[in-house]
């Protein structure tokens, strides 16, 4: 019987070894669980108990040597795991986390991609905080920004990337299933995301995933800065260019380009080229509140997958708005809604526990002032509108549906070891998170969630969208 089990234990370590960084996950059914790379384990050996049994599993590591009671082991595996990314501070190297989200640091940059995504050798980086509410957490996200643009973690070249921490999200999946979704349904500019480990100068901040920042570049909203325009629809009202509309008093910013610099370019100020970009969204938006034709203004199926989005997810940012994205190509080009963005209050999560009901309408609002719910809503109660709606959503449950949920699949099983490691360093925080440690009951709960969600939109008169 101790061979026996040694035998099968170490079997998937001889199998696993002509892979790249082979990872034992050793996960225990107490409150506990372990990841070490294969690479690092010197031996395993197990140990005795006065009555010649075995009672425990001793794995010895380069540094140091790890028991782990068998009665507790829930199981064992040999997989992957993501990759890491390691950031260091040289000038602070005593600082444990960042406290400033406008003032980047002088980093150094390294990338572990465990046979995942290409490693990266020691690079000079520079890195801040970033988000609104996301800031506020313990764990915080990371902005990062190159000298030049570079390619890391298997996306596409970039100066700038956004490190997510997805604190509140105790499934670690929320956004990058939405943005799936968006890449499902063919959305342009869509973000891609990879998960990562991190390390802080030298201390795990446990699971992350890295994705392309927001603007006007070739890895983001690929248009002419000259010429296109990228808004944000948002409450926080924190850029430097900015303007409350005329008829439905939405706050609108210059997400990108930097209007100062383009002024500079063109000989003009720029007040002048805010003027003017807001003189045109002003237009569409008085044919939105009159009920005018939008058909040489707005790209209606970009809003139709928009909306489709952000309902299946149950993400009611929107109304505020919050995060909600439209750009131009050009002054003659139509409005186009997206990319998509900012999914960790969605889904199941409702105020700091996991119990958002399925069959919240996603376009109404409450009694304090919410500006985007009218503004969509005129455009959504259109018959246009409703047909496309209907026909992309009735696509989307017979055909992408299925892809979703596999995709969600593949994802956990990808992020499982990283989800477990987070949720012993991130535990549980009453009214904010309930942790990612109990990770595949809450993936579970979360295809649960959304296939209910999904009937709910099905059997609903205004397809989710509204109730009155």
């Amino acid at each position: 019987m101790k061979k026996l089990f040694l035998l099968l234990l170490l079997l998937p370590l001889l199998s696993y070894g002509e892979q790249p960084d082979p990872w034992l996950h050793i996960y225990r059914n107490d409150v506990n669980f372990h990841s070490i790379k294969a690479e690092e384990i010197t031996n395993m050996t197990h140990h005795l108990s006065d009555d010649d049994s075995l009672d425990s599993l001793i794995v010895n590591t380069q540094e140091g040597r790890l028991p782990v009671a068998l009665s507790s082991i829930d199981r064992c595996e040999v997989g992957k795991n993501v990759p890491t990314v390691y950031i260091t501070i040289p000038d602070y190297p005593d600082l444990t986390e960042l406290y400033d989200k406008e003032l980047y640091l002088s980093a150094m940059i390294s990338i572990d991609g465990n046979g995942v995504v290409d490693d990266l050798e020691p690079t000079a980086v520079s890195i801040k905080g970033r988000g609104n509410s996301t800031w506020n957490y313990v764990k915080k996200p990371y902005r990062l920004k190159f000298d030049k643009k570079i390619a890391i973690c298997g996306l596409a070249k970039a100066k700038s990337y956004a490190l997510i921490a997805n604190y509140i999200d105790c499934t670690l999946m929320r956004n990058a299933v939405a943005l799936k979704l968006g890449q499902l349904l063919e959305m342009p500019y869509t973000n891609h995301c990879q998960p990562i480990r991190v390390y802080f100068n030298g201390i795990f901040k446990g699971a992350y995933f890295i994705t392309e920042k927001i603007g006007i570049t070739g890895a983001s909203v690929d248009i002419d800065e000259e010429s296109g325009i990228l808004f944000e629809m948002d409450t926080n009202f924190d850029e430097a260019y900015k303007f409350w509309s005329m008829y439905y008093n939405l706050p609108m910013m210059v997400k990108d380009p930097d209007l100062s610099e383009i002024a500079e370019l063109k000989g003009v100020t720029p007040e002048s080229l805010l003027s003017t970009w807001g003189d045109d969204f002003t237009e569409f938006e008085r044919k939105v509140y009159e009920g005018e034709d939008l058909s040489t203004s707005l790209d209606m199926e970009s809003l139709v997958n928009y909306l489709l989005v952000y309902n299946v997810c149950g993400n009611r940012e929107p109304v505020w708005p919050k995060s909600v994205y439209l750009y131009k190509a050009n002054a003659e080009d139509v409005y186009h809604f997206g990319p998509i963005w900012d999914f960790d209050w969605g889904f199941t999560y409702n105020d700091g526990v996991e119990n958002q009901v399925t069959t919240l309408p996603m376009l109404d609002t409450f009694d304090y002032p919410q500006y985007g719910g009218p503004f969509l809503k005129s455009i959504a109660t259109r018959p246009e509108f409703k047909a496309l709606y209907k026909e992309k959503f009735d696509n989307f449950k017979a055909n992408l549906l299925p892809q979703l949920l596999d995709y969600m699949d593949q994802y956990a099983d990808e992020i499982e070891p990283s989800a477990l490691e987070n949720g012993l360093i991130w535990s549980v925080e009453p009214g904010v998170t309930e942790g990612s440690f109990n990770f595949r009951e809450n993936v579970e709960k979360l295809k649960t969630w959304i296939l209910d969600r999904v009937e709910f939109i099905s059997n609903d008169p205004n397809y989710g969208l509204y109730s009155y």
